[in-house]
């Protein structure tokens, strides 16, 4: 029996890794697939992973109780509301599919605790990360090279054109220039590999990916300094980002849409909820009227019922963090950042670790923050796993860091 479960276990590892693979060469190709109905293959897949993993397990390693409790508030919602729409097949419908994003939360959840369970466990996992955002350079390189040769009029520095291989890509990215700058290489080569990074999320077609690795470099020297100087340190990066949002790349038309809509969502937390309770599930990100608001102000139809049916529920706010809010409510979101609280504390009050790894997780959350904070992410399966897995890696590794400092990285 002890050898059947070590093969199961190896089993999993792979699975985990094929897995990743998949979203990140396929993409939209693989999580968009439909098997039957409302069926993917890709949900059937993480499934699938999900309940291999809990085979043959004793237990479960909970990384954050936060974030379990966080599920639970999120599930009796979603029990509440399907109960209230019994008789809606539509809008249930919409409501399990709003509820996706606590859906994979779960998995990668499930995935995590079965899997790493100590040190060895957590460094597999740092591991895992960091060879996805290798991949991502080679796939993106590669996808640029294709493009440029054989693809005609192929450029990346059209307006609104998206050049990455997948979404994977670009949250790949980000960690990968996260590992660069953290590493122990010699600094020419921190230097080159860096701006090549740098480079890459400027052909994304995405400014908050340029904007996630700016972040990455400016808390990266910000954790350089003494953490008595970080304060007014602070004040600059805040200031530098905050002219960033004054570049046409922040300042057009989309950028206005979105900025609109998380002051609806803000609003709307307040107004119906007491910034304690959420909408639930199967209920609209905004109110027909505010499309109407919004149609006015800056001519765009996207959410109005009669160019877009269902829109209104379909389109999130653009920032997964906002769409906790309205799900569960602004007090019981906050749950999401309880378990950050070591790496915030190791941010602004620690001297810089001599673990290459605690510097390259906080590096990769901060920058993956950034990410989720300006896009859809954490509602679709393109690239919502993978945060989970550097959040939950890094929540784990920080709680149970090696005490040897000389650490394989």
């Amino acid at each position: 029996m002890f050898k059947f479960t070590q093969k199961k276990l190896t089993l999993i590892h792979f699975l985990i890794v094929v897995y990743f693979i998949t979203v990140l060469l396929f993409g939209k190709s693989f999580t968009k697939l439909q098997v039957i109905g409302p069926l993917y293959f890709h949900d059937l897949c993480l499934a699938g992973i999900v309940l291999l993993s809990l085979s043959f397990q004793s237990r479960i390693k909970i990384p954050s109780y936060s974030i379990l409790f966080m599920l639970v508030i999120a599930g009796l919602y979603l029990i509440i509301d399907l109960i209230r729409l019994r008789n809606e097949g539509v809008y249930i419908l919409l409501a399990v599919r709003q509820f996706s994003l606590f859906l994979y939360l779960l998995c990668a959840l499930l995935i995590f605790g079965s899997q790493v369970k100590n040190g060895t466990d957590g460094l597999k996992a740092v591991s895992l990360i960091k060879q996805i955002g290798r991949w991502a350079i080679y796939a993106q390189c590669v996808y640029l090279i294709y493009g440029f040769f054989f693809v005609p009029g192929f450029s990346v520095f059209e307006k609104n054109d998206y050049n990455y291989f997948t979404p994977l890509v670009v949250m790949g990215i980000i960690t990968f220039c996260a590992e660069v700058i953290s590493s122990k290489q010699n600094n020419f080569l921190k230097i080159i590999k860096f701006a090549g990074g740098v480079t890459l999320s400027l052909t994304l077609g995405h400014s908050s990916a340029f904007l996630a690795v700016f972040v990455i470099l400016m808390f990266y020297a910000y954790i350089k300094i003494r953490p008595i100087q970080r304060l007014f340190s602070f004040i600059f990066i805040i200031l530098a980002v905050v002219m960033l949002f004054f570049l046409p790349q922040f300042t057009d038309a989309n950028a206005s849409w979105r900025l609109l809509f998380w002051k609806h969502i803000m609003v709307r937390s307040f107004t119906d909820g007491y910034f304690i309770f959420g909408h639930g599930f199967g209920k609209a990100y905004m109110t027909y009227d505010y499309a109407v608001y919004m149609d006015k102000v800056l001519h765009s139809k996207i959410m109005l019922d009669e160019f877009y049916p269902m829109a209104r529920y379909l389109n999130p706010p653009h920032n997964s963090i906002l769409t906790l809010v309205f799900h569960i409510g602004l007090i019981p979101a906050l749950l999401f950042f309880t378990p950050l609280r070591l790496l915030f504390r190791q941010l602004f009050l620690r001297k810089e670790s001599k673990d290459a790894n605690v510097m390259f997780l906080v590096l990769s959350v901060c920058g993956c923050l950034v990410w989720i904070s300006f896009n859809v992410i954490l509602e679709l399966p393109h690239t919502a796993v993978y945060f989970w897995l550097v959040y939950l890696t890094t929540i784990f590794y920080l709680k149970n860091r090696p005490t040897d400092i000389n650490v394989k990285q």
